[in-house]
């Protein structure tokens, strides 16, 4: 399995609009409810988990963040890319808008998985083009291309 198959069309949303980091957190707490059917009815237990993350230390940076946390009764690790094209201030460690997001939620074990994951997610977002080919993609498909390509070099 590669991490790109984590992915499907529904985990990808383009135009994210959101005026703010809560409202980001909250559109990627929809998002991560719909992909992963243990997540039903926890939609503001995994928000608030987001904030708390968020809150600990900003994992915005080069345009990308990362908001990403372990629940209990998760059963698998649940991943959503979200673009914003304007970007948005998501308190980023370099001070930059962030334009991408890739949010994760894992169960409480598997730590090494999820290390593997953010390293992975790492690696693609500092891709020099990375975020301005995903700003430019029209589709899910597009995104998901993008990443399998940026996972291949």
């Amino acid at each position: 399995m590669t991490y790109t198959d984590l992915l499907t069309t529904d985990s990808v949303i383009l135009n994210l609009q959101a005026s703010n980091a809560d409202e980001i957190l909250g559109q990627l707490a929809d998002a991560l409810v719909s992909q992963d059917p243990s997540l039903s009815g926890r939609r503001d237990e995994l928000y608030a988990a987001l904030l708390d993350r968020e809150s600990r230390g900003s994992t915005g940076q080069q345009g990308v963040g990362i908001p990403h946390v372990k629940m209990d009764g998760v059963e698998k690790v649940s991943v959503v890319i979200a673009v914003h094209q304007q970007g948005v201030d998501f308190r980023a460690l370099d001070g930059e808008p962030v334009h991408v997001f890739f949010s994760v939620v894992r169960p409480m074990e598997g730590a090494d998985e999820h290390l593997d994951i953010l390293r992975w997610i790492a690696g693609i977002a500092s891709h020099q083009d990375f975020v301005g080919f995903a700003t430019q993609a029209t589709k899910p498909a597009q995104i998901i291309d993008l990443l399998t390509e940026l996972s291949a070099v």
